[in-house]
């Protein structure tokens, strides 16, 4: 500890005591009620509505990932504001506090994921107030009127447009480029451009969200571009039954095309590109209900990010290529419903996720160079996917360590083509959970070796011996995830880029009967047929497979690239990794040398002790040291085996607490 934190520790004390002394020389007055927390986590106040006494003081907690603010529904309030920007921004870390003096009903919102009514809202009841929420109205009758956007049309802004809308109505939209925001609070619209590439809603980097559907049911937005909004693309919160068809999202300032907490929904045929997060995005569901299909995603961070989805959410038949990362559900402590599970991946084309040009956020860093990455989740299935040229991993399911450390369980991995990677192809990386699987891969390499033999499908199903065999996976995954967390933090995540990012080509418009038909997201959602889904060579356009691999790439070594290692790589991958297998080294040699001098250990005995210390790694050493006949001093198996454990210990709460995940 430094100079200045021990000053900040003495300034802590300092007031801490201060408080303590002015508060017993005052009036004798009884204390206020306790304050009361409300966790901001990403999209959603925790609780949602919370009741208090008159008095009481509410503390908002951010410890979500995204941007957000607090600010009252009827604008006397606000946690931040802004001299610069329309609304100030809480970061993960922030706090804000109001207290509430009079009884009564305080509505607030975050305005970047809601509005005064509508997706990212809260509410506190202050004192002996009567409150019962307004039941919901629900009207699927539904109208089929046209109402058409454009110059010399009825309507010249897209939300004129909607604000006229009833439920069931189709918002037609002609050709042009629309400088605005859409917000969506009707249910069962249909958002429908003319020309897909002539249909532009740019936020011009001055607008957060192009189209925001904020907990209205059966939205469909169709055939039309949205660019340069400094948030997302297009984003359902809050919703049942959505669609997004024929949708071209690029460079936007999160997400391309978002659903969060939202269920029952389809994304197809979607080009996003030139985001800082993920082309693609599905947050906070179980079960979903969702599919990802006939879509091409390519120079973003993350080409799908997943956080805390799934349970019938399938990704299916797309391209995942050129992104800095392709394919990465994932679990994480700052949304609800942790652990991820239960996503379907199969028959996608993940080629080339190395674009470190792409715009990135810090989880992007971390994630470079990988195709398809599998951290802390439970009951994922991935088939029948071609995997190749990628820096670092092809297939990996990892733990997720964030507040809290999450394991990788359950995980099914048969009949991908996995190829060409710089780490290895095929890798399961520990602390590891039970069920993990592999199964009729095509492959060069795997950490740990033999890792099909040893996981194969069948004996972790039957639960063998063979599928319980310790150390079948690499120990080193969470030093490998400290490093990479380490190495993003020391540098400036380039999410900017995506002001620059070359624009896309244009892309197929969609094909309609009837384009004054409306086309609702109502009971859109299936289990598709996984046996009809086959390897996707028919996405290689015509190329070989051999085209796609070959590219040089460095000399890996222990998960570290020899070539160019930095310091963190250095510290927290190679050391991390190759700690335990020097600690077992030692611990071995130890017990071989006393067993060789060991009057105890006599005729079969002997070689008994030799086989486990030899064919049981790590467990077998320890039994012979701490429970069998070892005459080691006790004061050796302390320096030997305490001081060894404390060293290895030491590494992993530096690499947790340097790279920022603590």
């Amino acid at each position: 500890m430094g100079k200045s934190d021990n000053l900040q520790l003495w300034k802590i004390l300092f007031f801490a005591c201060l408080s303590l002394i002015v508060s017993a020389c005052g009036s004798g007055e009884a204390s206020g009620p306790e304050a009361q927390i409300v966790k901001i986590v990403d999209d959603e106040f925790s609780p949602k509505i919370l009741r208090v006494p008159v008095g009481s003081t509410v503390i908002w907690e951010s410890g979500g990932a995204n941007d957000h603010n607090v600010i009252a529904s009827d604008g006397s309030w606000q946690a931040v504001s802004s001299d610069y920007f329309e609304y100030g921004i809480i970061t993960k870390g922030d706090q804000f506090e109001h207290t509430f003096t009079e009884a009564g009903v305080y509505e607030y919102y975050c305005p970047f994921h809601g509005t005064n009514n509508k997706g990212m809202v809260g509410i506190i009841i202050v004192g002996d107030v009567d409150y019962v929420p307004a039941p919901e109205e629900v009207n699927i009758t539904l109208s089929t009127d046209v109402l058409e956007v454009g110059k010399g049309s009825e309507y010249e802004t897209i939300q004129s447009a909607v604000d006229a809308a009833k439920a069931g109505d189709l918002v037609l939209i002609n050709s042009g480029v629309y400088n605005e925001s859409v917000t969506i609070t009707t249910p069962y619209l249909t958002i429908r451009g003319k020309d897909r590439n002539g249909v532009i809603i740019d936020g011009e980097f001055m607008r957060e969200n192009g189209i925001q559907i904020y907990e209205a049911d059966g939205v469909s937005v169709e055939n039309l571009s949205v660019r340069n909004f400094s948030l997302n693309g297009v984003y359902w919160n809050n919703s049942k039954g959505y669609k997004a068809s024929h949708v071209t999202a690029y460079n936007n300032g999160d997400y391309g095309v978002y659903a969060f907490n939202s269920t029952d929904g389809i994304f197809e045929n979607i080009y996003a590109s030139g985001h800082p997060d993920s082309g693609i995005y599905i947050g906070q569901c179980y079960p979903c209900n969702a599919l990802i299909y006939d879509s091409v995603v390519e120079g973003n961070a993350l080409g799908y990010s997943g956080t805390n989805a799934g349970g019938h959410l399938y990704i299916y038949n797309n391209i995942w290529r050129d992104n800095m990362s392709g394919i990465i559900p994932n679990t994480l402590d700052s949304e609800l419903n942790p652990p991820g599970r239960e996503t379907t991946i199969v028959g996608n084309l993940v080629v080339d996720n190395n674009n470190y040009e792409a715009p990135a956020n810090r989880f992007g860093l971390v994630a470079q160079g990988m195709g398809i990455v599998m951290p802390g989740r439970v009951g994922d299935i991935v088939e029948k996917n071609i995997v190749v040229n990628h820096d670092k991993y092809g297939l990996v399911a990892s733990p997720m360590l964030d507040v809290n450390l999450y394991f990788s369980q359950h995980v099914q991995v048969k009949n991908n083509i996995i190829m060409d990677s710089g780490y290895t192809d095929l890798a399961l990386a520990g602390p590891w959970g039970p069920g993990n699987c592999y199964e009729g891969n095509i492959y060069q390499t795997s950490t740990p070796p033999l890792l099909e033999q040893l996981h194969d499908c069948e004996s972790v199903g039957s639960g063998s011996l063979l599928s319980r065999f310790p150390l079948q996976g690499d120990v080193s995954g969470l030093m490998m995830l400290a490093g990479l967390f380490a190495d993003a933090a020391s540098q400036e995540a380039p999410k900017a880029r995506y002001k620059d990012y070359p624009w896309p080509e244009p892309q197929e418009n969609m094909t309609f009967i009837d384009i004054n038909k409306p086309s609702p997201a109502i009971n859109l959602f299936y289990v598709p047929d996984m046996n009809s889904v086959d390897l996707p060579f028919h996405l290689l356009d015509g190329a070989n497979i051999e085209d796609l691999t070959g590219a040089k790439k460095e000399i890996i070594m222990s998960g570290v690239p020899i070539t160019s290692p930095n310091v963190w790589q250095l510290l927290f991958q190679l050391y991390g990794y190759l700690m335990p297998f020097v600690l077992y080294a030692a611990w071995a040699a130890l017990a071989i040398k006393d067993i060789d001098s060991n009057d105890k250990v006599q005729g079969r005995s002997k070689y008994m002790w030799i086989a486990i210390v030899y064919l049981v790694p790590f467990f077998g050493v320890l039994i012979y040291h701490l429970a069998g006949p070892s005459l080691i001093s006790r004061s050796t198996k302390i320096a030997a085996i305490g001081g060894g454990l404390i060293s290895y210990i030491a590494i992993l709460v530096a690499g947790a607490v340097i790279s920022g995940l603590v």
